[in-house]
């Protein structure tokens, strides 16, 4: 069974998980997260569990991560790891998986798809020689003889999950990994911690391989603690205070560059010009002047990591976040924030779920990305944050949310 607890930031999912955690101490778990630092949150918090982070330093698993997972799960050891070590499991490991009948926590969305650097005629050589097949663009093992070294990588990857082949407008060959369904069916439970969970490509996921869910939600313990419980359970006081503690920068003139519905999208970028240096200038002029009394480790700016140097700036420079980071509390103390991108699908994961009849909705994708990255700030601790969010087209899909959601929250539907 799936479970999705789909809560906004700060009614206690990672607690309810850990009190879970420690009132099954007979159950196997895999528990997942983006980052190892909240790993280390799982081991402090269930020290009977004694969970094992898979490590790539140790000989007698050749310094490979993989091998020493692989050993962990054949003894029966709960794993704490990252999404990235989790999309590499083998079916090999999976059958293992689901021999030993592992529950798996994962702790916010897993991206579906991930491009990888090939080029068409090696691939081709490999499917001439017999060793992969072709299925209209859609490539896996065909024959496992292979024992070279110049295709390693690719083999070893494709022993976990498809290649998929799409095209771009140039007609210039691109590749995706996607992720095989049996990464959820081979557990015995699947617990699913997140936010905005329908915008989320996990969602897209489960629905086009028929994948069941139910929603639950969380409860508050006698004792001031968290735990799991019935859709959609306990919301925090703070969410009906939204409208005073989100202060959204209104000013037309510093709004007008993003005035366009594609402006600051990654394709916007790439055209520069005037506009790219008019935005810079807004951004240097709301920390150093409209925000000029507010210290620089009370700062935060996220865009696009390809954008960082044409907008860094002095007094903001090294308070960078990149636009969709989640699941790390190092930015709590942060109450100014500038939020530069417009987030639209990349248009090759748009059309892989259309190839599977499915139709996304682009503006529940980019609000559950915004709003995780502003709750990395101050407001998760429910202190007010001042926000600069050029785009005008993602500064109306959070003043929408904040409308909605201060109602009482987002009910999600079943």
């Amino acid at each position: 069974m799936v479970r999705v607890c789909d809560a906004i930031m700060g009614t206690g999912k990672s607690s309810a998980a850990i009190t879970y955690l420690n009132e099954h101490p007979s159950d196997k778990f895999i528990y997942i997260t983006p980052y190892l630092d909240e790993a280390t949150r799982i081991k402090k918090g269930c020290p009977q569990l004694h969970f094992v982070e898979p490590s790539n330093k140790l000989k007698q698993y050749e310094f490979k991560k993989s091998l020493h997972t692989a050993a962990l799960i054949r003894e029966g050891r709960n794993i704490t790891t990252t999404h990235q070590a989790f999309k590499g499991y083998t079916q090999e490991t999976l059958d293992c998986i689901k021999e030993q009948g592992y529950t798996l926590i994962v702790d916010e969305n897993v991206d579906v798809l991930e491009m990888f650097e090939f080029h068409p005629d090696d691939l081709q050589l490999a499917v001439d020689a017999g060793y992969i097949a072709d299925n209209n663009g859609v490539y896996s093992i065909a024959n496992e003889g292979y024992k070279g070294k110049a295709l390693q990588e690719l083999f070893g990857l494709l022993k976990s999950r498809e290649l998929i082949r799409m095209t771009d407008k140039d007609e210039n060959s691109l590749f995706y990994w996607a992720l095989p369904p049996e990464l959820l069916t081979s557990f015995k439970d699947v617990f699913i911690l997140t936010y905005l969970f329908n915008g989320q490509s996990l969602h897209h996921f489960m629905e086009i391989y028929n994948i069941p869910y139910e929603y639950i939600g969380i409860e508050r313990t006698e004792d001031g603690g968290y735990r799991f419980g019935d859709y959609p359970g306990y919301t925090p006081e703070y969410v009906y205070r939204l409208k005073e503690m989100l202060h959204i920068l209104e000013r037309d003139r510093i709004n007008d560059v993003g005035d366009d519905y594609h402006a600051l999208s990654m394709n916007w970028f790439k055209r520069g010009g005037e506009n790219v240096e008019q935005l810079k200038r807004n951004v240097s002029n709301c920390f150093n002047n409209i925000w000029r009394d507010i210290p620089a480790d009370k700062r935060l700016w996220g865009s696009y990591n390809g954008e960082f140097s044409k907008i860094r700036g002095k007094g903001y420079t090294k308070a960078f976040l990149t636009f969709n980071a989640k699941a790390t509390n190092a930015y709590k103390d942060r109450e100014c924030l500038v939020y530069i991108a417009n987030l639209f699908m990349n248009v090759n994961e748009k059309k892989f779920y259309q190839m599977h009849g499915l139709e996304v909705d682009e503006d529940a994708y980019a609000l559950s990305i915004m709003v995780q990255w502003i709750w990395r700030s101050a407001i998760r601790d429910g202190k007010e944050v001042y926000l600069y969010i050029p785009s005008r087209r993602m500064r109306t899909l959070l003043i929408n949310w904040i409308e909605t959601t201060s109602k009482g929250g987002n009910r999600v539907e079943q």
